[in-house]
């Protein structure tokens, strides 16, 4: 985990806030590799930006601007772990598809139409010679 300040003094207590919350978005998606929180603080404004690779596609980024610092944070997380859900549902649901569960026909009903193969009830085929 990485943590940046950009004209930003980063308190001990605001890093272990971060280091909780990182803990908590690992908890919620065990792909992550790394995580990256950068907070600028600028003029009017103060912002979060969280950016977590992960094993599986792109990274997931969180950015939120707000008046407060730790509001900026809440909100770039609550961004990322709606992504993250997202992206875990995607993986989880696509894991179980495959070229054959897609193409392979189910089991027929009794009351779809089958079609005659040229058999009769014997099973014996109706062009005997």
């Amino acid at each position: 985990m990485q943590i940046a300040g950009h004209s930003a003094h980063i308190s001990d207590g605001f890093r272990d806030l971060i280091h909780d919350r990182a803990e908590h978005l690992i908890r919620i998606f065990d792909g992550i590799t790394t995580i990256h929180v950068t907070v600028t603080v600028e003029k009017e404004r103060r912002i979060a930006e969280i950016v977590a690779n992960v094993s599986h596609g792109a990274p997931v980024v969180g950015k939120a601007v707000a008046d407060d610092l730790g509001a900026a944070f809440h909100e770039a997380v609550e961004h990322v772990e709606t992504q993250l859900r997202r992206h875990k549902d995607r993986i989880r649901d696509h894991r179980g598809r495959g070229p054959q569960a897609a193409s392979a026909p189910g089991p027929a009903d009794e009351d779809e139409w089958q079609p005659d193969l040229g058999t009769d009830e014997t099973g014996e085929s109706d062009d005997a010679v």
